[in-house]
């Protein structure tokens, strides 16, 4: 898949998740900084719902290692050729 129609995809599903406006968001956004309200529960809950949304897994401490959406997209992008690959 396209990585920036995965970042959309991505923006789509967090927006829908947050219920809020997502516009401004960008590969370089931190999620931390970028997205209002979001406390290390509300992260959690959402990596829950984007391993739902992606059919993917996160390691526990991908967001340790993931600082911006564009690297977080990057990471689904992973995690969903492995999941292919591993169909094979």
């Amino acid at each position: 898949m396209d990585k920036s129609v995965l970042f959309e995809r991505v923006v789509r599903h967090i927006g829908e998740y947050l219920e809020t406006d997502v516009s401004h968001l960008t590969p370089e956004s931190r999620p931390a900084t970028a997205l209002a309200g979001l406390d290390s529960l509300k992260l959690f809950e959402m990596l829950l719902y984007l391993e739902d949304s992606f059919g993917v897994a996160f390691d526990d401490s991908v967001m340790e290692h993931v600082e911006t959406l564009g690297g977080l997209v990057d990471y689904i992008d992973g995690q969903m050729a492995a999941t292919a690959a591993k169909a094979v």
